[in-house]
């Protein structure tokens, strides 16, 4: 069985796992990553019998709270400098870059560029905080390569990962979301344009294990051999 856990409830749930000495390994990974990693997680159990717990959030949060001792034995980030960062700290190690991502506008109705969304509703651009979600920072870097970041900056509803500003334009609180391109393959009904790459830092997910955590090295281990499941969810394996 797959748990989606808070970082709160971690402590409870080894607790937990150490009264009926069952195996379990607890994985942060980016909400970017979710539906994949759920699939990848779930099989894992079936073909080990190891229970997986999953901490999804904003892959800036989820380094802090490894940095601040989190009891994590595998992360997988959207974002090549969040692992750099935590394996300069020798937090993890056997950090590897795995999948590449695009970054596209979901909307409502069609655009043919970003100044199109200033003209076509009143109502904000949802995209990821910038300071802790990767795709907020691609798209941040967009708007500014773009001369646009003014125009918006006072017009944007920061979210607190990718998948919550995926959420806003799927119920009508905007009208534009800035998201990844897999994410926004989960609309089928909605408009999408896509950015194009030279105006981001290249969107590159890498992971790592924490040092000295065998239920890491393992369940790592399974995912690189599994690593192309995630294609079917429109990501590209390096």
């Amino acid at each position: 069985m797959i748990k989606k856990i808070l970082f709160i409830v971690i402590m409870i749930s080894i607790m937990g796992c150490s009264k009926d000495k069952k195996e379990s390994v607890i994985i942060s990974v980016a909400a970017s990553l979710t539906d994949g990693i759920e699939e990848i997680a779930e099989n894992y159990t079936k073909d080990t019998g190891i229970e997986v717990m999953i901490n999804l959030g904003a892959s800036g949060s989820l380094r802090k709270q490894m940095e601040e001792g989190a009891p994590v034995d595998f992360i997988f980030l959207a974002s090549k400098k969040h692992i750099d960062q935590l394996a300069e700290k020798k937090i993890i190690i056997e950090s590897k870059y795995l999948l590449e991502n695009s970054l596209v506008v979901i909307g409502n109705n069609k655009i043919n560029n970003l100044k199109d969304i200033l003209k076509n509703t009143k109502k904000p651009l949802a995209m990821g905080d910038p300071d802790f979600v990767p795709a907020g920072r691609y798209a941040r870097e967009t708007l500014i390569r773009l001369g646009l970041w003014k125009d918006f900056k006072d017009k944007i509803l920061f979210t607190k990962d990718v998948r919550s500003a995926l959420f806003y334009v799927k119920i009508g609180e905007v009208d534009y979301s800035i998201v990844y391109k897999t994410d926004a393959l989960l609309l089928k009904d909605k408009k999408i344009y896509f950015i194009n790459n030279s105006l981001h830092s290249p969107i590159v997910y890498g992971a790592g294990i924490k040092v000295g955590s065998v239920q890491g090295t393992k369940f790592n281990d399974y995912l690189i051999k599994n690593i192309k499941s995630f294609e079917k969810y429109g990501f590209k394996v390096k």
